[in-house]
């Protein structure tokens, strides 16, 4: 089984949600639609669940077109940010109602929710009410009720953001310990980076109702198709340059520096953005650091808990801000104060060049 988008389009009046997506999604796999709020990727996962219609294209699994298949006769389970629970219905009746809701026969029901019940560790939880459990509780027994028909699909939308980041953190966790016991193809809707790359097999990052870039966490960290990948995932600086020669860029204060990551066919002396993730910056003490360095001054140096962000305002001319992230031990060593002049290094292996 493999879920396919092609060529999808959905418009409302005169704004184009979604535009011309294609995507293929293969069994078992968890996919994360990440993006800012209005980038369509909630508009998408309706036009999956068949909450929407598309205007333009189809929707596959497998051989079958779903395209004209309405929500409820899709098999697809679904998870919403509110929890939806029926109030006056204790745990085991919540978790049921969709099994008497497709007619499973009735005496399969009681084992199929004893066996979601401890699968989402809510075993002992039957009797009671939505009003007797907490947020994370509450969202498990959606998730039960979602799993318990035996869906082909499992559609998540933003399920964890009404919770707290403690109870979020375990119930990511949970969440894909369960999805990867099932096998169950699962797409889930956030805004939440770190849910994408902690969670996803695959992320999807959309923008303006396509697209941008489609990869396994890592890739999608360490290697962003478009500036805005890179902003959007994760902490990045952009300096303002232009381009000196094959590989290599000069700032606006006229340092030169090497960069291995092309984003852009741009020619010499076009302008291009230059991005660095505040990870790779690199400081020492001092100043006058020499061919391929920066001298800056200490901004402002906030503590992160494990680590510190160092904001960096560049001297001779650049004038430009950026960001260095440092272990609290690498902080404590170098004894850095604000105010200070320091030498920056930006590794070429760690600089990506986009076009303005």
């Amino acid at each position: 089984m493999q879920l396919a988008l092609e060529d999808v389009t959905k418009r409302f009046g005169e704004v184009t949600a979604v535009r011309h997506v294609s995507l293929e999604i293969a069994r078992g796999e968890f996919v994360c639609f990440l993006g800012p709020s209005g980038c369509g990727k909630t508009t998408l996962l309706r036009l999956v669940a068949g909450l929407d219609t598309p205007d333009e294209g189809r929707i596959r699994l497998g051989d079958s077109d779903l395209t004209g298949i309405s929500a409820r006769d899709r098999n697809f389970g679904m998870v919403f940010q509110s929890y939806s629970l029926f109030p006056s219905m204790n745990v085991a009746r919540n978790v049921s109602y969709g099994l008497h809701c497709r007619r499973w026969p009735a005496e399969k029901i009681p084992e199929r929710v004893r066996e979601i019940l401890e699968l989402v560790h809510l075993a002992e939880q039957t009797d009671r009410y939505p009003n007797q459990l907490s947020g994370g509780q509450q969202q498990r027994v959606a998730l039960a009720r979602a799993l318990a028909p035996e869906p082909g699909v499992l559609l998540l939308d933003e399920p964890l953001s009404a919770l707290d980041a403690k109870v979020r953190m375990t119930l990511r966790e949970e969440v894909r310990r369960v999805q990867r016991r099932l096998g169950i193809t699962t797409i889930m809707v956030t805004h939440d980076q770190k849910e994408a790359l902690t969670m996803a097999d695959r992320v999807v990052v959309m923008n303006d109702g396509v697209i941008e870039q489609v990869d396994e966490p890592t890739e999608l960290y360490g290697s962003p198709a478009t500036a805005f990948v890179a902003d959007f995932v994760g902490a990045m600086n952009f300096l303002e340059a232009r381009v000196e020669s094959a590989g290599r860029v000069r700032l606006a204060g006229g340092t030169v520096l090497d960069c291995a990551n092309w984003r852009t066919d741009a020619q010499s002396g076009a302008p291009v953005r230059l991005a660095v993730r505040p990870e790779d910056t690199r400081l020492e003490r001092g100043a006058n650091g020499g061919v391929d360095t920066i001298d800056a001054r200490v901004e402002w140096i906030e503590f992160l808990g494990s680590s510190y962000r160092v904001d960096l305002r560049m001297q001779g001319g650049e004038a430009q801000l950026m960001s260095a992230e440092l272990s609290a031990n690498a902080i404590r060593e170098r004894g850095l104060r604000e105010g200070e002049t320091v030498v920056v290094t930006l590794p070429a292996e760690h600089l990506w060049v986009y076009p303005v």
